[in-house]
């Protein structure tokens, strides 16, 4: 059995997603890499991002309180780079990557074509911390590609089929998610005898 080691306050947690937020209008949208990202409530469903205060989406959902979450497939890791990398007030990300915006149902920003997973999101709250300030939005809509459901289960979403990107942060690594080992909320029963 190995020994604990203290490595101090640290911002580790893994793995997260790395999803792709979308912020501003249609005519005029922004991507943004975000990895400090959760949900927050089911009930209302409510999620949660962090964004550093320099950052040009922050201004873009200060002006207009809207955003999306989309989560792009392992696939498409370099692309989602792109968007940590480069900010939107001298790139145009949606030309860059090649990413296709597609109007949402009920906010200004757009979702992602190529991202199988899309979710629409109005900001009901807002708390900062120093630098970060974190948006909590709740989530209006929610869309999925039709070929990410497994129609044998009552079109549950298949996610080996979405194979959602993910993202470890300090050593600054994407990966794709492993294997199924079980199902939650059930196979714990197994320790009660």
């Amino acid at each position: 059995m190995s020994n604990k080691i203290q490595l101090g306050p640290q911002d580790i947690i893994f793995p997260v997603p790395a999803a792709l937020v979308v912020t501003g209008t249609f005519e005029n949208p922004n991507i943004l890499t975000v990895a400090w990202i959760g949900m927050m409530s089911s009930n209302p469903h409510i999620i949660g991002i962090s964004i550093d205060i320099h950052r040009y989406s922050y201004e873009l959902i200060n002006s207009n309180k809207q955003f999306s979450v989309n989560i792009p497939s392992s696939e498409n890791y370099i692309k989602t780079d792109f968007c940590g990398i480069y900010s939107g007030r001298n790139v145009n990300k949606f030309k860059e990557t090649r990413f296709t915006p597609i109007k949402s149902i009920n906010i200004e920003p757009p979702i992602i074509q190529e991202c199988p997973f899309n979710m629409e999101c109005i900001v009901v709250n807002e708390l900062s911390f120093k630098n970060y300030h974190a948006f909590f939005g709740e989530i209006i809509e929610t869309h999925i590609d039709s070929d990410k459901l497994d129609a044998a289960k009552s079109n549950k979403i298949d996610i080996s089929k979405v194979d959602p990107l993910v993202y470890i942060a300090t050593i600054r690594e994407y990966w794709s998610i492993g294997n199924k080992l079980g199902n939650s909320f059930n196979a714990g029963k197994k320790l009660k005898k």
